[in-house]
């Protein structure tokens, strides 16, 4: 068994992710820190609609957590791996388990949360949760899960019904960093100014305000609006995530920087991303009281707030990147 301490990602009940809880729990226990993998954050594009009736929440795209980060600072590997044959046999999976906390190491598990009795969608709703395996008794048929997400230092499941739950898992490995953001500007600068980022930060705003506006125009509506609006929130939520991810990634460049432009960047991104979970929860208020256009239009000129507050701070950590000698 091995003794993992279950470490929240964040101080915010709904405004972290379960993976993001997992690999700080491992990089914790390994005396690592994991928060490299946050310095894509802030990037946010909002895309052309695919078809009639695609909801406004699934044309805003977001960044995966950068594993490439992760290992290049903090010599910690991540693979995410989707169940398929042979992995969806069952022998597989114990082996692999097995093999994997024999080795020192836990192994990131994935399933329905549907299924999971200690989970809030519990029987209500189908979507993604994410443990780590600690422990395997093949004789009494139970794997031993520690779910950082909800505070679960340590809960015994029956193997079958983990089985059926089971979609993906994730492998971890130490490696040697190549690199240390302690040189804190390249780190930053490399962060923003990175040729394969889907967006540049120059663009940002233009993405948010094509969205704020996309709200205006039509607002979000469905045949069912209670049952809709755990979906829509499970959707909604990347943005204020990714927010608060970036303003994480930003203090701990200020560990070692120290200067008062990187905390006041750090707070205006927490800011944003507990502003823009605010915006969520009065979306969904609207949409269940009739998607009034005059309702809407208060929503709308909130969002442009928070895009005009994003594009200042952004503004300035580019600036910030082309600058050397700062004193604080």
């Amino acid at each position: 068994m091995l003794n993992i301490v279950p470490v929240k990602s964040t101080p915010y009940p709904t405004l972290r992710s379960c993976i993001d809880d997992c690999i700080h729990s491992v990089a914790e226990w390994l005396g690592k820190d994991s928060k490299c993998m946050y310095g894509n954050a802030w990037q946010v594009s909002f895309e052309e609609q695919q078809f009639p009736d695609q909801p406004l929440i699934e044309r805003l795209a977001l960044p995966r957590i950068s594993t490439e980060a992760l290992s290049a600072y903090h010599g910690l590997v991540f693979s995410y791996i989707e169940r398929k044959e042979p992995e969806m046999d069952k022998t597989f999976m114990l082996d692999m388990l097995e093999s994997r906390l024999s080795s020192g190491m836990p192994v990131l598990v994935g399933f329905d949360s549907y299924d999971c009795p200690w989970c809030l969608a519990f029987r209500k709703l189908h979507t993604s949760h994410a443990c780590l395996a600690v422990g395997l008794d093949r004789s009494s048929h139970l794997i031993y899960l520690t779910d950082a997400y909800y505070g679960k230092t340590l809960e015994p499941v029956d193997f079958d019904v983990f089985q059926k739950a089971c979609h993906f898992y994730a492998l971890f490995e130490l490696c040697d960093s190549s690199r240390s953001y302690t040189d804190w500007q390249a780190t930053l600068q490399g962060m923003l100014s990175s040729p394969i980022n889907q967006v540049q930060p120059d663009q940002v705003a233009a993405h948010l305000r094509a969205y704020a506006d996309a709200y205006l125009n039509t607002g979000i509506t469905a045949d069912c609006p209670a049952e809709y609006s755990s979906s829509f929130m499970l959707a909604a939520n990347t943005l204020p995530i990714h927010r608060i991810r970036f303003s994480l990634f930003l203090r701990l460049l200020n560990r070692e920087a120290g200067l008062t432009a990187l905390s006041q960047a750090a707070e205006g991104y927490q800011l944003s991303g507990e502003q823009w979970n605010l915006i969520n929860q009065f979306m969904i208020k609207v949409m269940c009281s009739g998607n009034k256009l005059s309702q809407r239009r208060k929503i709308h000129k909130k969002m442009h707030e928070m895009i005009s507050l994003e594009e200042q701070v952004l503004e300035e950590l580019t600036h910030l990147t082309m600058q050397s000698g700062l004193v604080q």
